[in-house]
């Protein structure tokens, strides 16, 4: 779920007369409180086949919807509000599973507030760091790239941008974090448990000892379309773990205009962890997607690899590759088929898939 970033500054006009007023000058607007924000829609059908274990053979329809709200109840200052509905336990080995284990749960609570080009944000937030997990098209393009996506963490964040350097726009970030160990890590309706720190994992020790820093550019004057983003994080151990994580990543994304109304939009993306997840093992990931539009029609291909190089010797390669096509109508509402290969703890699996999607943006100014 991505977080509104909107500031609204009101002048008001208190000095001049009004006879002084240039005939093509009206005075600003005084500001006044108001609510914006977005609903996203899916429902997806997942065809697990061929599988080298048969317990990864199953098929389950689930539904997913994501609400981001911002209430601007300050000309600097706003409320995000975050929420999540999806299956929030996994199926059971080999078991079909419909439109089950459903939980609504907040994934964002934050005040933001802006003052210039700067930005400050405290609360439940989900810090930067690469942007392949949520990028990648296709229905199943963010697959392993999610594993590295921070979320649901509570803590401090800040931005700040730089306009019309030679290089564009850089906006530069900086995050101090924890995990969320409080009610708001527990689900309704299905109960996913609330998260302590006896369970361990990186960046879950109570305190504000885990940060990210990341750099983004864009708007390059000698490459249209052209963004770039280089993130670092150091995740401290929890509970259990072995060591603390060093994150590096770095990615590129672009967008191309051709003839006949048709785009190619491309992302690539490289991340390494050290002491991955606060494992003793380190982690390298390699993402890539494409997706050509055209008109109403749009097509992905994408895929990531994983090396995982274990600390007794030894490493694992773990990958995918997924195929994609979908419609766009003109009403927003979106259907889509894919295909993924997967190739993971050497187990190969298949997969087929359907997804229905709407997304619906409203505000009250």
């Amino acid at each position: 779920m991505k977080t509104i970033l909107l500031a609204l500054t009101a002048t008001a006009v208190l000095t001049l007369p009004i006879a002084a007023l240039a005939a093509d000058e009206v005075p600003a607007k005084p500001f006044s409180p108001y609510i914006e924000g977005s609903l996203s829609l899916e429902l997806e059908n997942d065809h697990f086949f061929r599988s080298d274990d048969p317990d990864n053979e199953f098929n389950e329809l689930y539904f997913t919807g994501e609400l981001a709200i911002a209430i601007h109840f300050l000309p600097f200052m706003l409320l995000n509000v975050g929420t999540t509905t999806e299956p929030v336990l996994d199926p059971l080995p080999g078991t079909d599973r419909y439109l089950g284990d459903h939980g609504l749960y907040l994934d964002t609570l934050n005040l933001e507030a802006h003052f210039g080009e700067a930005s400050l944000t405290g609360g439940k937030f989900a810090p930067g760091f690469g942007t392949a997990w949520d990028v990648t098209p296709g229905i199943y393009g963010t697959a392993l790239a999610e594993d590295y996506e921070l979320s649901e963490m509570l803590g401090f964040g800040l931005a700040y941008g730089l306009l019309g350097l030679a290089i564009g726009d850089v906006t530069l970030g900086a995050n101090i974090f924890t995990v969320d160990t409080t009610v708001l890590s527990e689900s309704a309706f299905t109960n996913r448990g609330r998260t302590t720190l006896a369970d361990g994992g990186a960046a879950n020790t109570g305190r504000l000892d885990n940060f990210s820093f990341t750099i983004d550019g864009e708007e390059i004057a000698a490459l249209p379309g052209f963004a770039w983003h280089l993130g670092y994080r150091y995740l401290s151990p929890g509970e259990g773990d072995v060591a603390a994580e060093n994150g590096f990543v770095a990615g590129v994304n672009q967008t191309i205009a051709l003839q006949n109304e048709v785009e190619l939009v491309l992302n690539g993306e490289v991340a390494y962890l050290v002491n991955a997840l606060a494992t003793a093992d380190d982690a390298l990931y390699l993402t890539g997607g494409l997706q050509v539009i055209r008109g109403p029609w749009h097509g992905e291909l994408a895929g990531t690899l994983r090396q995982t190089d274990f600390s007794a010797g030894g490493a694992q390669n773990d990958g995918f590759i997924q195929v994609s096509a979908g419609y766009l109508w003109a009403n927003g509402i979106d259907f889509s088929i894919g295909y993924a290969y997967t190739h993971d703890g050497g187990v190969n699996t298949q997969t087929f898939g359907a997804l229905l999607t709407k997304s619906f943006d409203f505000s009250t100014q």
